[in-house]
């Protein structure tokens, strides 16, 4: 079985969740919630760079493991009342109880950055670029400036060890060899200009993320309610009715991608352990978080380890 807990973790600085890589002067837009993915990414860098000397050997490594004993929803801006999660209503897309332009309006920013030449001081050629991200700060209905707050669920599988060390679930945090895993993580895009830092505010004591899970011994089943929207990512399916949006899924390949969506393992997993991030995994349509989806009779979905739902028999979608 699994442990579920429904963390919050506060922004210190802007959060960028790019779609895909940029090329000059163009923008470069943020997803308004976080993957499962990212929290995948920066627990094995944490996990890794605390139990071991920084190596890819040991990434790939930490990385696997996690991928079997942990599992990620994705996680939505929270202001301490509200959940702002998308939904595709009959006026538009909303996000909790605002319009998308209020949102927006609350909650996202941008800046313009560029690359500077180490050697000349000057601005790299083709570097300049505008980079839309969630604000760490806002003001609230009252005019008070706020710290930006996101919301979601870990879970971890009961009596699981990470490298040897048992994993300690705690009211503060996950630890392992008395290191908190969770306590500071880096998220996203743009790091070097100080982008993606997140703390953990505190672990909740009741179950308020609006996910329905059942966890049985070695997955993590989410049901569908067809009366509420999609919380990440379902492949698409020309058989299911939906309310909502497409999107086109793609991201870079790095040693967690052993096969692309059609399981060419021949076409593109080596070039994924040759050279990682260097290569696109291949693009695929999906339902967007905030769709409405009717299943039908099959409303009991896998949580993939990144945080994408699976449609049970159908292959892990890997992106």
């Amino acid at each position: 079985m699994w442990k579920r807990l429904d963390a919050v973790l506060t922004l210190k600085s802007p959060l960028h969740i790019g779609y895909l890589p940029f090329r000059g002067s163009v923008i470069s837009p943020t997803r308004y919630y976080v993957p499962g993915r990212n929290f995948w990414g920066a627990i094995t860098k944490r996990a890794t760079e605390n139990l071991h000397e920084k190596s890819a050997k040991e990434y790939e490594e930490i990385g696997k493991q996690i991928k079997e004993i942990f599992r990620f929803s994705y996680f939505y801006l929270y202001d301490g009342k509200t959940i702002f999660i998308p939904q595709y209503s009959e006026e538009g897309l909303r996000f909790g109880d605002k319009k998308q332009i209020q949102f927006e309006y609350r909650f996202i920013g941008s800046r313009v950055l560029t690359a500077i030449d180490s050697n000349s001081g000057a601005a790299k050629d083709e570097s300049l670029h505008e980079i839309e991200f969630i604000k760490h700060k806002f003001s609230d209905d009252n005019g008070q400036t706020r710290n930006t707050k996101i919301i979601g669920c870990i879970w971890v599988k009961d009596g699981a060890r990470l490298n040897n060390y048992e994993i300690q679930i705690e009211n503060n945090g996950i630890f392992i060899n008395n290191f908190n895993l969770i306590e500071e993580l880096t998220l996203g895009g743009e790091q070097g200009y100080g982008f993606g830092s997140v703390k953990l505010e505190f672990i909740l004591n009741e179950k308020i993320f609006p996910i329905k899970d059942i966890p049985d011994k070695e997955e993590i089943n989410i049901i569908a309610e067809e009366d509420k929207p999609i919380l990440s990512h379902l492949k698409y399916n020309a058989r299911i009715p939906f309310r909502g949006e497409l999107e086109l899924l793609i991201g870079r390949g790095y040693f967690d991608i052993e096969f692309d969506i059609e399981g060419d393992t021949q076409k593109t997993g080596g070039r994924y352990k040759e050279n990682p991030g260097s290569v696109l995994t291949s693009p695929n349509y999906h339902f967007s978080p905030g769709t409405f989806v009717n299943l039908g009779n099959d409303k009991e979905l896998l949580l993939g380890w990144n945080g994408v739902l699976i449609r049970k028999g159908c292959i892990a979608i890997r992106f």
